[in-house]
């Protein structure tokens, strides 16, 4: 009955034998028959089969409770387990993140996750916001790290991770001040401003920062990649609002930033589907991953509160 618990909570998910197979990679005709084993050693039928899906019976929603915990108590057991050995069992996570691993220091912290966890493979692919959300919708990723300014927290698990600002970045010779300098963005006309693509996070966030300055004219243009504004103000001059850590352009030394009185602040964390009544999640292996985000960010902010006691 537990043995092949797996299979039967991904058929479960999917509600399609071929789904569902090709998901924990064994074939249809495997999986019919280790469901049909669990339902012979029950004596209950699990599943009601058509030609096209297999929706769960009254029974396979009690059996579904208990799956769910018995695999739940499973993976807890091998996690506590593993610092005691190498697990045979590798676990794969997907994880889709903006274009921020290197700049926001998250990279680091997911290398400590895989040191810790040996037996996780991580597999990172990088995309825009709105594409992520619509991957994590689909459980095509196991996880995202995503601005979460916006996010909606119904329907997900949320772990912030790192807190940024806005900041101005323009040619040099704009303002007679030095990089990093705090400038009141009211006092000064500004003529064409460049940022993210209306679709992204940073565009509504730009808008929010030239809104509280009374700002009402367009952006003068968006691109899709925060790269490509630096060589625009480059050539057409004009300045760009991005949040700070995004506005080191090491490429481009003719340009700087400025950091802006009563700045918009941002935010970025890891997110993942949450479970609820109505569409209950399998156990999902982001669980161990966000609890280390968690215990990881709970220990710098008892290190920072501690340095600042002392």
């Amino acid at each position: 009955m537990i043995r092949w618990i797996d299979d039967f909570l991904a058929l479960a998910e999917h509600k399609s034998f071929s789904t569902a197979a090709d998901s924990i990679y064994i074939s249809q005709s495997a999986l019919s028959k280790h469901i049909k084993a669990i339902e012979n050693e029950l004596g209950v039928v699990l599943f009601i089969r058509s030609n096209t899906k297999a929706e769960l019976t009254e029974a396979g929603k009690i059996y579904l409770e208990y799956a769910l915990n018995i695999r739940n108590f499973s993976h807890e057991l091998r996690f506590k387990l593993n610092k005691f050995g190498i697990s045979p069992c590798i676990y794969r996570l997907s994880i889709g993140t903006i274009p921020c691993l290197a700049e926001s220091g998250v990279m680091e912290s997911l290398l400590e996750f895989q040191e810790a966890y040996t037996n996780y493979s991580i597999q990172i692919s990088e995309n825009d916001q709105s594409s992520l959300m619509k991957q994590l919708m689909q459980k095509e990723i196991d996880a995202a790290i995503c601005r979460i300014d916006f996010f909606p927290e119904k329907g997900y698990e949320i772990v912030p991770l790192v807190e940024d600002e806005m900041v101005l970045v323009c040619n040099k010779d704009t303002f007679p001040f030095e990089q990093g300098s705090e400038i009141d963005l009211a006092g000064f006309k500004l003529d064409n401003v460049y940022t993210i693509a209306k679709s992204s996070d940073i565009y509504r966030l730009t808008r929010m920062q030239l809104d509280e300055i009374g700002y009402k004219k367009e952006i003068a243009s968006t691109v899709p990649r925060h790269m490509m504004i630096f060589p625009i103000l480059i050539q057409k001059g004009g300045c760009a609002i991005l949040p700070k850590q995004l506005a080191h352009s090491h490429m481009y030394p003719q340009l700087t930033y400025y950091r802006i009185r009563n700045a918009v602040k941002t935010h970025i964390g890891i997110v993942k589907l949450s479970a609820d009544d109505d569409n209950p999640q399998l156990y999902e292996k982001t669980n161990v991953l966000l609890d280390f985000f968690r215990q990881t960010e709970k220990a710098k902010i008892e290190c920072i509160s501690s340095l600042l006691s002392d």
